[in-house]
């Protein structure tokens, strides 16, 4: 998804392609939609300020997080978004209640390092840094509102709140940047709905079983793979303080990561909606 989003930002403003992303995923889910109707699984909610505020949140999230994709490269972009993992462990603690033991702290502010280290204060930080920083930000938000919701809806009802949200929210600034887009643009941005609908669900489904600050940290899997696809089809070679920032973050979640599964094995396991 975050691949063709940047392919797709060299013709499209930022607010165009999460508009589009948030309408085609729509129809992909139509329907499951339309076999559940109103009841549970379809569009009846048992939190509607949840749903909305969550849906606010990750249109936010997804705008900022799209705009650094497309003007960064593409792991550097991805690699402070990713540190969204580390303010899920301070937010988990505040509204989830979850335990906030030394080595979770610890593992925390060696992340935040990380972070520093890739958005370099003493020099220049730029836009699409601080957009990628702002989306960690509201990722790691939007995460615990999915953890809370979780427990109330079913994914395919949390996917078309999220989207319809996003959808009404963004199509009046998505007309002031608009451009018709041609067929094979079109295909594209509805392959990128297609991998957005099936991470969105998994993702859901993760959070719907397992803590908030164990799950994040699985998600730094994804800058391997965003290096090599820099390097392979945009030509970008990952920079030193990438390097290393994204290191010390991936070792902050490693721990994270492992004390969170330490303290799920004792405890019974949720039944999966």
């Amino acid at each position: 998804m975050s691949t063709l989003a940047k392919f797709l930002g060299n013709d499209f403003d930022a607010i165009q392609i999460v508009f589009f992303r948030a309408l085609f995923s729509l129809f992909i889910i139509a329907p499951a939609l339309l076999k559940a109707g109103t009841s549970s699984g379809g569009i009846r909610t048992s939190v509607p300020g949840l749903q909305i505020t969550r849906g606010l949140v990750g249109a936010i999230a997804i705008t900022l997080s799209f705009y650094a994709i497309i003007n960064m490269p593409l792991a550097d972009a991805l690699a402070i978004r990713f540190s969204s993992a580390l303010f899920v462990v301070p937010l988990a603690a505040v509204f989830l209640k979850e335990n906030m033991r030394i080595n979770k702290i610890l593992a925390t502010a060696v992340g935040f390092f990380g972070v520093l280290i890739m958005l370099n204060p003493a020099g220049n930080m730029s836009p699409a840094g601080l957009a990628a920083l702002g989306a960690a930000i509201a990722f790691a938000l939007a995460t615990i509102l999915v953890s809370i919701v979780a427990r109330h809806d079913e994914p395919i009802t949390m996917m078309f709140y999220s989207n319809v949200v996003a959808v009404l929210l963004l199509i009046g600034p998505a007309l002031m940047v608009w451009r018709s887009p041609n067929l094979d643009q079109f295909s594209l941005l509805i392959c990128m709905a297609i991998f957005a609908s099936i991470a969105h669900n998994l993702f859901i489904r993760a959070f719907a079983i397992a803590e908030a600050s164990v799950i994040a940290p699985i998600d730094y899997l994804r800058l391997l793979v965003a290096a090599a696809l820099d390097y392979f089809i945009f030509g970008v070679v990952l920079g030193s303080n990438t390097f290393i920032g994204s290191m010390l973050i991936v070792v902050a979640a490693y721990f994270i990561l492992r004390a969170g599964s330490a303290e799920d094995v004792q405890k019974p396991s949720a039944r999966l909606k």
